[in-house]
């Protein structure tokens, strides 16, 4: 697009105020940051459902984990907001014979895991008639158990996702009253380079130092999280 001068194009409009924003669309970690390191969007349209963030696709191109967590954690840090297509994996996350997981998730599920990303703002699903509409939109309303996707902690991932912590908020309530998943997801931005994270944390009502140690999060933990003792390791790192 740069040989063809249509980045040069859409950056004048943008300098002359017909257009506000530029994004653009991709599918590949490695196109993505291509594009980011011009500096000229300010968002992104990503492909983010559970198969490929745990390397359960066959699609080659789609990024190792780190790869992809790396990319979410840039956009986070410089401010480039992320909407999301493809949660479902084009539908096979909903059929149980399809899934790589060999279950099915719901679409709660997708779309909740999607929102946890970093920089991740919305979900575009793509619906294609009003039906399917009134399926997504049913989010808005449905409980917190309807979109708790604790069941992907199986054997399966074992190797992959046990010991992270994915701000699935499955420790909630901790008794002492901490956002373990907000006060995680502060620490890995953090760790990451997002110098705004620390002011994120800051404004916490509760912080990692609150920790009672009580353990009733490594009980309930689905992915074997020790969120007592990394709480001890956030609040060393913040300072409180």
């Amino acid at each position: 697009m740069k040989d063809e001068g249509i980045v040069e194009y859409v950056q004048a409009l943008k300098d002359q105020g017909v257009v506000h924003h530029i994004g653009f669309s991709s599918h590949t970690p490695e196109a993505a940051n291509r594009i980011l390191d011009d500096g000229i969007c300010d968002m992104m349209m990503f492909s983010i459902n559970p198969a490929y963030e745990f390397e359960l696709s066959e699609k080659t191109d789609a990024g190792s984990q780190n790869q992809r967590n790396a990319l979410y954690q840039r956009c986070q840090r410089e401010g480039v907001g992320i909407s999301v297509m493809k949660p479902f994996f084009a539908g096979k996350l909903l059929d149980a014979q399809a899934s790589p997981f060999g279950r099915k998730l719901s679409i709660m599920q997708c779309i909740q895991f999607a929102l946890d990303r970093p920089a991740v703002l919305s979900v575009v699903p793509g619906p294609s008639n009003a039906g399917e509409m009134e399926e997504l939109l049913r989010y808005l309303d449905c409980t917190a158990e309807d979109r708790d996707y604790s069941i992907l902690a199986s054997e399966k991932l074992k190797a992959t996702v046990m010991g992270n912590c994915v701000y699935c908020s499955h420790c909630q309530p901790c008794p002492a009253g901490i956002d373990i998943a907000l006060v995680n997801k502060c620490y890995d931005l953090a760790k990451a380079g997002d110098l705004m994270a620390r002011g994120h944390y800051d404004k916490l009502r509760l912080h990692a130092s609150d920790c009672l140690h009580c353990l009733h999060c490594d009980d309930h933990c689905p992915f074997a999280v020790k969120q007592s003792d990394r709480m001890s390791e956030i609040a060393s790192f913040f300072g409180f």
